[in-house]
């Protein structure tokens, strides 16, 4: 009886194995990286090269993440800010509100 209960926690134990593997939940990524990729996504058309990116704790469940980051789509003449920045707030690991403090609208 012994190595069927062995067969079948093996078998049980490959097959979450492999759906942990398979759910696309990137678990290395940090807030930083996350504001990073949020960024980039509320200003698709603009090509923008991260000069920084920082996350501090704010209390116990709330995390703020800071990105700068210049266009470099843009020549150093021209009418629009090539300088962007913005801030995230996170609590519990979850976006609760995103601004711009420099950039396209400031």
């Amino acid at each position: 009886m012994r190595p069927v209960r062995q067969g079948a926690a093996a078998s049980l134990l490959i097959a979450l194995t492999g759906l942990a593997a398979g759910c696309g939940i990137p678990h290395s990524v940090g807030l930083a990286e996350r504001c990073v990729e949020i960024v980039k996504s509320a200003y698709p058309s603009a090509a923008i090269d991260i000069t920084k990116s920082e996350a501090t704790a704010t209390s116990f469940t709330t995390i703020v993440a800071h990105v700068e980051g210049l266009r470099t789509d843009l020549s150093p003449e021209a009418p629009l800010r090539r300088e962007l920045a913005a801030e995230c707030r996170f609590d519990e690991n979850v976006l609760t509100e995103f601004h711009w403090t420099a950039g396209p609208m400031h």
